[in-house]
């Protein structure tokens, strides 16, 4: 086949049009509209107390038959360096009796051991029906809470250091009433959980460092006590299975009244998810995600995103099939240029974003991980059409 270089207007324009749209496309990218070094820098002053103005804190854990995840993640918590003192606040069903027995081994462990940290066992009883389990338990382990503040997190994360309390008290001022914490996950579970994690969370850091949160970044938040009492905790989607965490932040999230966390010592590390939970997971988001406020301008950003990394990508194809269709060699190395800009300048910012939160994911699947978000997204919502919507509620007439 013979190439010609054919320069005339139309040639011109399209080739202009394909690096023009290559370029701006790719600046589209929740990774250039939250920085986490510029945040942390602008917040610094702000956290500079000594551990003397640090308040006492209650960290509550509402486990579900989950053991193993005690045994492999209470000691981390027990073992935080909080010199103005905490208690852990273990909320289980009766019956649970290998829960039971984790605990009273800690309890031994506490006694003979002295450490920062109490801890404190409360039952949910089981003739409750038409509330969410999950918040009950985690509604009585505020109940029975002593101090203002609280730490919500789950049995099945971790703190990444043991100042993982100062670090998120600092934020304690008299102004707020909620901290946002980031936490990823292991390095166990998949790129591509960890990376669409990540991603998902650069929305909602935008948004909580605008004072605005949408919802949880992880099982990683503080509240006082005397708001979700005075606001009644999770009136409003008791009678909705999961999704508690995203309901404390969108509910308590008030402008100048909710701080971002996302210096390294605060972070948590959730263990990696089985395929089965992950997937019922993004399910049960599409049911939550109804009764959350401000979810259409949450999503807008992610869909326009989207919209330009799609709309960039099938006009570089368009123009390289068109280009070598009709032998037209400066519409074909246009296009192949713009391409080749797209995935390299998304492929930078993407591995700044992940390296900032200490993501390692290869370089080469950040595009197509990108690029397959949205279809990701489409087959969760299939699933979410087909299922029964009974599944997502306590009131199953």
């Amino acid at each position: 086949m013979t190439y010609t270089i054919s320069i005339d207007n139309f040639t011109i324009i399209s080739s202009a049009v394909l690096l023009v749209v290559a370029v701006v496309a790719s600046f589209f990218s929740p990774y250039l509209r939250f920085s986490k070094s510029k945040w942390e820098q602008n917040g610094k002053d702000e956290k500079e107390g000594g551990a003397e103005s640090l308040p006492p804190l209650s960290v509550i854990l509402a486990p579900h038959d989950e053991p193993e995840a005690i045994s492999r993640n209470l000691p981390a918590i027990m073992s935080q360096k909080y010199p103005a003192g905490f208690q852990i606040i273990v909320v289980v069903e009766e019956g649970e009796n290998e829960t039971e027995d984790v605990l009273k081994r800690f309890q031994q462990q506490l006694d003979q051991e002295p450490a920062d940290c109490t801890l404190y066992i409360t039952y949910i009883p089981q003739s409750s029906r038409y509330v969410s389990r999950k918040k009950l338990a985690m509604t009585l382990g505020v109940k029975a809470a002593k101090t203002e503040w609280l730490v919500m997190t789950e049995p099945t994360s971790k703190p990444a250091s043991d100042t993982w309390l100062q670090t998120m008290a600092e934020n304690c001022t008299n102004s707020t009433q909620l901290v946002v914490g980031y936490g990823g996950y292991e390095d166990e579970a998949s790129s591509f959980k960890r990376f669409e994690r990540l991603n998902a969370a650069y929305y909602l850091m935008r948004e909580a460092a605008q004072g605005n949160a949408y919802a949880a970044l992880a099982p990683n938040i503080m509240i006082r006590k005397s708001v979700f009492m005075k606001q009644d905790g999770f009136l409003g989607n008791l009678n909705l299975i999961h999704g508690e965490y995203d309901f404390l932040v969108n509910k308590y999230s008030e402008e100048g009244k909710v701080a971002l966390e996302t210096r390294d010592a605060a972070w948590t590390l959730d263990d990696a998810p089985e395929h089965s939970i992950w997937m019922a997971g993004h399910i049960f988001y599409r049911e939550t995600r109804k009764w959350l406020e401000r979810s259409f301008a949450h999503r807008a950003w992610f869909n326009i995103d989207q919209i330009m990394l799609h709309l960039s990508f099938l006009l570089m194809l368009v123009g390289i099939v068109w280009g070598a269709v009709t032998v037209n060699v400066i519409l074909l190395a246009a296009a192949v240029l713009g391409l080749i800009l797209s995935i390299v300048l998304r492929t930078v910012f993407g591995c700044k974003a992940m390296s900032a939160f200490s993501e390692h994911i290869p370089a080469v699947l950040i595009y197509p991980y990108s690029l397959s978000l949205v279809w990701r997204n489409l087959k969760y919502g299939l699933r979410y059409k087909f299922a029964n919507k009974l599944d997502f509620t306590t009131h199953k007439q």
